[in-house]
């Protein structure tokens, strides 16, 4: 069949469109595709940047219970001493030192230990619970036993809490003084802020036999030097102002200080 020219034009025209709405429609499937694909990405980092936002926003709180916890660590580490003070026996000379100077007690000899690994054990009241099965008797309401556990309760969270390692030294002396002078040094010792322990006191009178000792922990009261059996020396008691030879050693806690955390570092 022979086509006119008009029919050439129309069929070109037909064509032409043809391929341009192929074409057009070819483009917007492939658009389609494309911001779907950026659509869904999209989507993913907004879901990204929402956690980052909620990691961000806990930046400052966090920043905020690391320093206070530095704070309250370094309260607790302040009452232990210095761990520079107590790994060099002349440091440790010195600031032991200044407490039989104060209290008018000479020393005659000294020995420190090497600083180890110990432990210092929490100080709790532990009662005795009499009665227990009396009183498990009576408790129908169990109001009895409340009234126990609520009684107890420091000293059972105190057993049962794990005990801390601690750095000590233990600080020896023999010295001589008066009693006087030594209850001084003894209380000044216990009253000292620092994590400080008197483990151990003797004594007996300077000039008196060694055979002989007035000697025990911590004195109570003026008891003298008590004889051996058959020993017919008399009860001797020692006033506050009796010159007295003292043997004495006392445990230095220590512990290291927490660092403080570079915070602002944290982004």
């Amino acid at each position: 069949m022979k086509l006119t020219y008009r029919d050439k034009v129309i069929l070109g025209v037909v064509l032409a469109i043809a391929i341009f709405v192929a074409g057009y429609f070819a483009l917007i499937k492939t658009k389609n595709e494309t911001i779907k694909k950026d659509n869904d990405r999209l989507s993913s980092l907004e879901e990204v940047e929402k956690d980052y936002k909620q990691k961000i926003s806990q930046i400052e709180p966090l920043k905020q219970t690391i320093n206070e916890t530095v704070a309250e660590t370094n309260k607790i580490t302040e009452k232990f001493v210095d761990k520079d003070k107590i790994a060099n026996p002349v440091l440790l000379d010195q600031f032991m030192q200044h407490f039989a100077n104060e209290n008018d007690i000479r020393l005659t000899s000294v020995a420190v230990s090497d600083m180890t690994e110990s432990s210092l054990n929490y100080y709790y009241m532990e009662g005795r619970d009499i009665g227990s099965g009396l009183r498990s008797i009576a408790d129908i309401n169990g109001d009895y036993q409340k009234q126990v556990d609520k009684e107890n309760a420091e000293s059972i969270s105190l057993k049962e809490r794990e005990i801390p390692p601690t750095l000590i030294t233990q600080y020896g002396i023999t010295a001589e003084g008066t009693k006087e002078n030594l209850w001084k040094l003894m209380d000044a010792i216990e009253k000292y802020d620092d994590a400080l322990l008197i483990n151990s006191v003797s004594y007996q009178l300077k000039d008196e036999d060694q055979d002989n000792p007035a000697s025990g922990s911590k004195p109570e009261g003026d008891n003298a030097n008590k004889p051996k059996s058959g020993d017919d020396k008399e009860h001797k008691t020692i006033e506050p102002e009796d010159e007295l030879t003292i043997n004495m050693v006392v445990s230095l806690y220590s512990v290291y200080d927490l660092q403080q955390v570079n915070v602002e570092a944290i982004e």
